[in-house]
């Protein structure tokens, strides 16, 4: 008996406690309280904020708002700066309904668009929200007093001042499944799109520093995460608050994430990183692993995969930097890269320096496509080494890349130069086998928007001799070369030399000396279809018709046959060396 007595007083408790739920959420008019709310939060914010209908549930103990608005700084968009389909305020149940007393533990903001916007002189949209120095008359209430009419008449602005937004602290700020839309102004480019983004701060207040956790996708298949301490917001440069994170990308796609389409790069690129900022300057260091990486229009994804371990330090105001360290390896070939960058609105100027060492050639066969650079059908660079020093300079879209380039004791497997240069074997028994041998090539390298230019250059080529000159290829891949081939004093090359200088008259005389200070030869055409032509008028010091015509009887012999070869351009096949940078 006692025992159903104590149930009936249960079932009792619960069922006032049902009815007073249901008397409070129905009859409780929430919706009072949203004026109110959006004067805190717009003078907070200093941006008109705009709430839809506000209903009240005791079960999950928040307000909600079935939408919400914040306005965009006037000085760059009419559009709204966020807009979402509703917002949860969590608050204390008890102080709300037997006081009409607002204190918010919690915020969630579902399924929200923000739009960020950059200027030229890298001024963000959010770099005013809550800027002190903009605010206007204070609210008529404080967030806290909301729904209290005697407290509306009873408090001062100042006393309202101090219950406002920016001096609150709630357990946890939260948006979910939101959108971020970041872009320049002026635009320049297509905007970078941020989905499914979430992001959690707990124990959030503008006068502290608050732990804060952001997870989105990136363009295309990616994802990334930062994790961290942000705090105290910089009250008159929100873009300045100090923060310390650690930032993750995975399988970020550079082409969508980073780079114009345009520029010809891409890579799926895996980032881990960490970031110290004070708001004046931030340095960041981590590493880098790029995989499918193409640096050229007409490039292919390379099968090397690349990686970079980075130190730099940004100044957040000037928007400038220093790479004070960037160890670039792609297997066992190592480049050093050091110097600096300014960004000037959308362009990213950089003066930045590359050093690599001896680095094997066999680790950086596999990224060569990448450049552009194909070789022919069936060949394949083995051994040997290459050293660098390059100046880069210019706008990250299209920078100039300047300096020596040295590439030592490699053989072009596969490859018979001597053969395709069947004017000059003829001429010299000159012979390179079925491979070719590169003793030395040396050249200072320009390459830029013009195209590409290489002057000083020199090549010793095993069984041939030494090439030097200048030369360049246009952006469509055009060639204009003009080089001399000074054929190898040894051995068949030799005795050909002094075979022609027995010659009767100037005319075997010229050959000989030009075969001894070197062939000239001008090579025309397109770097997949080159054509190699003897330049008969500096061979002869422009008598060339005079002496070429003279009708003098002779037996032709088998050097006098490849002399007469020699006057004929030589077409190299298709399957010739083609070079695309």
């Amino acid at each position: 008996m006692k025992s159903k007595r104590i149930w009936i007083i249960l079932a009792a408790i619960v069922c006032v406690v049902l009815i007073g739920a249901f008397v409070i959420d129905h009859f409780l008019d929430a919706d009072t309280y949203r004026g109110n709310i959006e004067a805190a939060l717009s003078q907070s914010l200093d941006r008109q904020v705009q709430l839809g209908h506000l209903s009240f549930s005791i079960f999950t103990g928040s307000l909600e708002a079935s939408s919400l608005s914040v306005a965009d700084d006037p000085s760059f968009s009419r559009n709204p700066f966020l807009t979402a389909k509703d917002i949860l305020i969590g608050v204390k149940i008890w102080p709300l309904v037997f006081n009409h007393q607002l204190h918010i533990t919690g915020i969630t903001i579902d399924q929200p668009s923000i739009t960020l916007l950059r200027r030229a002189d890298g001024t963000w949209n959010y770099s005013s929200l809550g800027n002190s120095s903009h605010r206007g008359p204070a609210p008529i209430t404080s967030a806290s007093s909301a729904g209290n009419s005697s407290a509306k008449k009873s408090r001062s602005p100042s006393s309202a001042n101090s219950n406002l937004l920016p001096n609150l602290t709630v357990s946890e700020l939260a948006i979910k499944n939101g959108t971020i839309t970041i872009g320049n102004l002026p635009a320049t480019g297509a905007p970078h799109v941020y989905s499914h983004v979430n992001v959690t701060a707990n124990h959030f207040s503008f006068a502290s520093a608050f732990p804060f956790n952001i997870g989105a996708d990136l363009p295309g298949t990616g994802s990334m995460n930062i994790q961290g301490h942000a705090g105290p917001i910089n009250p008159t440069n929100a873009a300045a608050t100090p923060l310390t994170a650690k930032v993750t990308f995975k399988e970020a796609d550079l082409a969508k994430e980073f780079l114009a389409s345009s520029q010809g790069i891409s890579g799926i690129a895996n980032l881990d990183a960490n970031i110290v900022s004070n708001g004046q300057t931030a340095n960041l260091n981590g590493t880098l692993h790029v995989t499918k990486l193409k640096l050229a229009k007409d490039g292919t994804p390379s099968s090397q995969p690349v990686d970079i371990g980075f130190t730099v330090a940004q100044n957040l105001q000037s928007l400038s930097g220093t790479i004070q360290k960037a160890d670039l390896t792609i297997g066992k070939a190592a480049i050093s890269i050091k110097g600096t960058y300014q960004t000037q609105g959308a362009t990213t100027v950089l003066d930045l320096h590359a050093t690599g060492r001896s680095m094997p050639i066999d680790s950086l066969v596999a990224f060569l496509p990448s450049l552009g650079i194909q070789l022919p059908p069936g060949s394949k660079l083995q051994g040997g080494t290459l050293t660098t020093a390059l100046n880069i300079t210019g706008s990250a879209a299209t920078p100039v890349i300047a300096g020596p380039v040295q590439i030592s004791n490699t053989r072009l497997a596969g490859f018979n130069l001597g053969q395709k240069l069947s004017t000059i074997s003829a001429l010299t028994g000159a012979n390179t086998g079925s491979d070719t041998t590169i003793q030395l090539l040396s050249t200072n390298l320009t390459y830029g928007p013009k195209g590409i230019q290489t002057r000083n250059l020199t090549a010793i080529v095993s069984g041939l001799g030494t090439a030097t000159g200048n030369g360049s290829i246009s952006p469509s891949n055009a060639l204009k070369y003009q080089l001399k081939i000074k054929l190898a004093s040894s051995g068949l090359g030799g005795l050909a030399q002094r075979a022609a200088s027995m010659l009767p008259g100037a005319f075997g005389a010229s050959i000989g000396q030009s075969m001894k200070n070197g062939v000239p030869v001008a090579i025309r055409g397109t770097t997949s279809h080159p054509i190699f032509t003897p330049d008969l008028g500096q061979m002869f010091g422009g008598n060339t018709q005079q002496q070429t015509t003279q009708k003098t009887p002779q037996k032709k012999n088998p050097l006098q046959k490849a002399l007469g070869n020699i006057f004929g351009p030589q077409e190299l096949a298709p399957q010739a060396s083609r070079i695309h940078l």
